[in-house]
């Protein structure tokens, strides 16, 4: 089996707000990332003569940049998702993620687990696209699909 690397072009984060069931694309995303971390603790005896530790707890966080999209029938309404199963992401809900780094069909590898939206920053300049910025904590261990 031959290793490929993957541009950007063509990357997408998936949700779903009912439990896995459909996932809707979120709309208009220039970046993503993903952390994974471990908590360790110190497990050095007295007659230690150097530290040691040992892994505990893991946990994740993501962040997703995206162009803020409208209803372009009034302008009103702000969308997160390309349809309308999960019109607008909202901070203190939890979903279920889905982070592809190329196209965003099945047969495409992927990082998945479910996380609750901490934070959304909104921003918008003269010379800019309004912009946004979503921070996801991990709420179950991070899968890699296939």
């Amino acid at each position: 089996m031959a290793q490929i690397t993957k541009s950007g072009i063509g990357g997408a984060i998936q949700i779903s707000d009912d439990g896995g069931t459909n996932y809707e694309t979120i709309a208009e995303l220039r970046s993503w990332s993903l952390e994974e971390s471990a908590d360790v603790v110190e497990s050095a005896s007295m007659a230690s003569v150097a530290k040691t530790y040992h892994a505990t707890h893991t946990t994740w966080t993501g962040t997703m940049d995206a162009y803020m999209t409208f209803d372009d029938s009034d302008g009103g309404v702000e969308y997160t998702t390309i349809d309308t199963e999960v019109p607008v992401i909202a901070v203190g809900t939890q979903y279920k993620f889905k982070f592809y780094a190329d196209d965003s069909t099945a047969s495409f590898a992927h990082y998945d687990g479910d996380g609750i939206v901490t934070a959304i920053s909104r921003s918008v300049s003269h010379d800019g696209m309004a912009e946004m910025s979503i921070t996801v904590q991990g709420n179950s261990a991070l899968a890699v699909g296939a």
